[in-house]
Formats: structure tokens, sequence, C-alpha cells
């Protein structure tokens, strides 16, 4: 029975409440356990050390599990949940398209998740994000030209893989061409295999070369091959990402508790169909996990009974999640204090010398500024619209005005609900005035909002802290972030207050301005 029961722990990833890992982990682990997902409920504020708190008393039990957490960069993130995280995302990124650029920060990251005793990170995606009203994918994205998300995912695995943490492509076969949130209901692509060459997979491929050890299935379903989602379907995860694209890594879902999973198949059901599909890792998602093993051992059980699916798959699974396990093990790894610095040339070479600032360095390139006006070297006032955010991203804090205070150029800060009249929000009669929206192409009560508040104020700025669309010529005054992370909101903060990179006044040396050098 022990045995049964380690070979289908050896499969599994749950999660579970609070910061402290509880007795019932603890003993799934020492049952074979192949490791545990972490979430923004393990992330209470003010608290202490990952290290100490979580990964520590995990690996006392099994050093060589998996621990797993979402850390993208900038609008997603787990270990800087409370304050954002200190690199920018995908977008900015792409943006930027300096795929040292985008090593490097990725070694950052990994640093950072070895420190906490982190050794699989859920990232990059490889979503091309060809359709800009997308609701789940947007900035998570390094754009919407498959050849610049090919070659940046390569790049960022490359990044993540060379310090020891794996890295996880996602959400296969793509999920940028969607305008439904998979968290909620199951999108619809209807692309061929032919379309799907031509754009989704090609990131994919270039992250599968690059060395990438895990590949994430998205629930997606794609009706010309398949009327099951992707991550249940044997036409998907056999044929096309093993036998196609030949990855020989391991693949894992996506978090079954996502509703167009869990709704209709359950724990259970969906850990079967996935296994049976050709997955090797099931995530459980954020969802207290005590209760949901026990679900899957009795249908894995019961599939293995009735031949849906069979033991041969099941150690293949499993074999495969060894491996992982025994390349990620961090076993006597010592974490690295700093990062080699690439070979500079071209637009690289300007970067910071100390590694702790390639986050905010590559934020400040990311910028781009269209017809703004001097900086008077007044502080700045904030009023801030509130967004819909999805559940990947959470209510991790956004917007500049923090960062504003922290160079001692904030005039005021307010934050207007959603949904509130644009003519009871106060604006201040002078002084620079920062509107701050979040992919406000997407949402009418913004832009509403926004267009009237720039009619009693034709001199505000706009900061769109979301997906960075083009501009036309005549648009309004205008900086794009191209994210909403720490680092996004503090170069965007410099470049209101007028502070340069060293802190001093004046716009000089700023990057990427409009009309100047975009």
């Amino acid at each position: 029975m022990r045995a049964a029961v380690s070979l289908v722990n050896a499969c599994l990833m749950p999660a579970y409440a609070g910061r402290t890992p509880p007795e019932w982990i603890l003993r799934a682990l020492d049952q074979g356990l192949a490791g545990v997902g972490l979430f923004g409920t393990n992330f209470p504020a003010a608290s202490g050390s990952v290290r100490e708190e979580i990964a520590d008393p995990l690996r006392a039990v099994r050093p060589d599990l998996l621990i797993a957490l979402d850390e993208e960069g900038g609008d997603v993130t787990r270990l800087d949940y409370h304050r954002g995280s200190v690199y920018p995302g995908n977008h900015a990124l792409g943006a930027v398209d300096d795929p040292a650029l985008t090593l490097r920060v990725n070694a950052a990251i990994a640093r950072d998740l070895l420190a906490a005793g982190v050794n699989l990170c859920l990232a990059p995606c490889a979503d091309v994000n060809s359709r800009p009203d997308n609701p789940i994918i947007g900035v998570r994205s390094f754009g919407d030209r498959p050849d610049v998300v090919a070659r940046h995912t390569a790049a960022a695995v490359r990044g993540l893989q060379e310090y020891g943490v794996a890295a996880t492509l996602k959400h296969f076969p793509g999920h940028g061409d969607t305008r439904t949130d998979s968290h909620s209901a199951l999108p619809d692509i209807p692309r061929d295999l032919a379309a799907l060459s031509a754009v989704e997979l090609p990131p994919f491929a270039a992250g599968i070369a690059a060395g990438a050890k895990v590949v994430m299935t998205g629930h997606i379903r794609l009706g010309l091959l398949d009327d099951l989602p992707a991550t249940l379907s044997r036409r998907v995860v056999t044929g096309l990402l093993r036998e196609e694209l030949g990855h020989e890594g391991v693949v894992m879902t996506d978090a079954l508790e996502m509703a167009p999973i869990v709704d209709r198949w359950g724990y259970g059901g969906a850990a079967v169909a996935a296994l049976a599909a050709g997955t090797d890792l099931v995530l459980l998602g954020a969802t207290d996990g005590e209760e949901l093993l026990p679900q899957i051992h009795e249908a894995v059980a019961a599939a293995l009974r009735d031949g849906t699916l069979s033991a041969d798959r099941l150690e293949e699974a499993a074999a495969r999640v060894a491996a992982l396990r025994a390349w990620a093990d961090p076993t006597g790894r010592p974490v690295p204090g700093r990062l080699p610095v690439p070979g500079r040339t071209g637009a690289a070479k300007d970067m910071d010398a100390d590694v702790d600032a390639v986050g905010l360095v590559a934020a400040r390139r990311a910028l781009l500024a269209h017809a703004l006006p001097p900086a008077t070297g007044r502080p700045v006032h904030t009023v801030r619209l509130a967004a819909h955010v999805n559940l990947a991203v959470g209510e991790a804090p956004w917007g500049p005005a923090a960062a504003l205070k922290d160079l001692d150029a904030l005039a005021s800060a307010l934050d207007v609900a959603h949904g509130t009249d644009a003519a009871d929000i106060p604006l201040p009669s002078g002084g620079p005035l920062a509107v701050v929206v979040r992919d406000a192409a997407r949402d009418p009560w913004q832009l509403a909002t926004l267009e009237a508040l720039r009619a009693r104020r034709p001199d505000l700025i706009t900061v769109e802290m979301g997906l960075g669309l083009p501009l036309p010529p005549d648009a309004p005054p205008t900086l794009l972030t191209r994210g909403a992370g720490l680092a996004n909101a503090t170069a965007a903060a410099e470049l209101l207050a007028g502070r340069d990179r060293s802190g001093r006044s004046g716009r000089s040396g700023r990057p990427r301005v409009r009309g100047v050098a975009s």
C-alpha cells in the first residue's frame, strides 16, 4: 500500500493553507510527495524568511522535493507580493528587446528563489499575446510577435536554469489568443495545427531547445485538434508537445482548482485524465490539499483497476519527476552571492554594475514617454483609477505614489474606486498631475474617467501601467511603464519627479522618449 501511495504522490504537487507547513504535508512528503506549490495564501504580510519558515521544514523531511511558485517578475510575484516585484515582467523586457538583459533579470530572479529555498519557477510565460484584449496574459507576455517571444523565452530559460532553478514554459500550447480567463471559464481557440505552428508554438520550441525542464499545459480547448482541454488531451500533450516538439522533460498541469477543470471533472477525475494524457506532474492549486489527496488516490486506484490509466504510464511520470528533482536538488549547492555580468555589447553596456539594481535598470529602459512636459521639480499629485486584475496577479500593490514619496516628490495621492463618477473626483488646481491607469484600453470606465479628468486638467500625464499599446502621434502626455511591479513604479516615479538614475534633478538621459529615441 505504501508503495502505491508513494507512486501516486510522486506525481502530485498540492498546496497548504497558511505559512507553516502542517503535519499532513510533512507526512505526505515522507510518503513520496513530489513537492509543494506556494501561493499568495502562504505569504502573509510581515512574515519572516521563506527559507527558514517554509523551505527548511519541508526539506528536513524530503531534501530533494520541488518547491514551486509563480515568480514572473512585473505583475505576477509571490516573494514580493506585499510590495511588488523588484523586476519588470515580460512585456517590459520584450519591449526593450535585449535578450542579454532578459537573461540577467531571470538569473537575478533565480538567485532570489534559491535564497528562499525555491527550486521550480512557474515561469516564463511563452504565450504570444496576439489578442490585445486578452484578460489573463497581457503584460505577462513578451509581446505579440512570435520571434520576439521566442528569443526572450529562450533567454529567460537560460537565466533561470543557469543557477539550478527549473524553468517552466507556460501555458502550452499558447494562451495568447483568447478573450476568456481560464481561471473562470474554458477558452476556445479555433486554430488548426498550421496556425499554431506559425504563432503559438515557436516560443515553446525555442524554450525547449534552450533546455527548459518543464512545460505547463493551459486549460484551453483547441476544438480543431481535440474536444478536451489541452491539459487533458493526449493529442496535445503526447502528440503535439512530446512527439512533434520533442519535449523530453516534465509536463505539468496548470492548477486543477481552476473552474473549467474542477467543476466538470473534479480533482480525482482531472488528475487521472491528465496523467493518462501524458502529463507527469499534477499541480492542484492554492486550495489546501489535505482532503484532495485522498480523492486523487481513490480516483487513480479506480483508473488502474478499470484500465483508464496504466501502471506503466504512472511509473513513467514518476520517473520523469524524479529526474527533475535530482537535477534541481539544492542540497549542498551554495546560494550565489553575485551574478556574473554577461559580455556587455550595444545597449547592455550601460547596465549598473550592482547586480541588485538590474530590475530597476531594466524597468527604466522599458519606459516610453510621449509628449511629457519639462520637469518642474515640484511634487507630483497622483490619482490612481482602480483596475480589474486576474487571479494570477492578485492584489499586489501598484502605482508610483509610494515610490514618489520615497523620492520626497509626492504632493498627494488619491485612489478612486471603480465606477466612481468622474465629476466626484477632486483634482488639484495646480502642480504636476499623474492619472494612473492599468489596461485602460480594456476598461470603458477607466477610459471615460480619464477623458473627463483630462477635460478639467488638460496638462495631466497619463501613466499606463498595463499593456502599452501603440500611441498615435497626437496622443496627450503619456508614460508607458509596461507593467505594474515595484521596479516599473520606481522607474516611472523617477521620471515624473525629474530625477535621473543617480537621483539628480533633470530628465536628461531618460530612456525611450517618443519622438527622440523610440
